[in-house]
């Protein structure tokens, strides 16, 4: 039969087409490596789709860091003024208290004029 890829013999007749050994393990090889080349053109657009999501995500990452470190700043500044409050609290209050107990002496001080008198 022409074009049916057999070997014709002798008698012209067609015989089965001939397959080498070697012929299967190279369509093997082949197939593996195009499966493996699809695996990892699937892995591939998986990345690229990841990588794009995070890239949209970046510039609103981006706002909230500012967003943060503006917050920051403004604590970092609170903080320092309710410290030097409270340093100046602490000062007053070491001071009242120096001059509530110098009160006290004083008035125990009168109070024991008034005994010996």
């Amino acid at each position: 039969m022409p074009g049916s890829g057999g070997v014709r013999g002798v008698s012209g007749e067609t015989d089965a087409p001939i397959v080498l050994a070697s012929d299967n393990t190279v369509a093997g090889e082949l197939r593996k490596a195009v499966a493996a080349v699809e695996a990892a053109l699937e892995r591939l657009e998986k990345g690229l789709g990841a990588a794009s999501t995070r890239m949209d995500e970046l510039p609103q990452l981006r706002n909230e860091a500012q967003r943060l470190a503006a917050d920051r700043a403004r604590l970092a500044g609170a903080l320092d003024k309710m410290t030097a409050k409270a340093q100046r609290l602490d000062k007053a209050a070491e001071t009242v208290s120096l001059r509530l107990m110098d009160t006290m002496d004083k008035v125990k001080l009168a109070l024991n004029r008034n005994e010996a008198d």
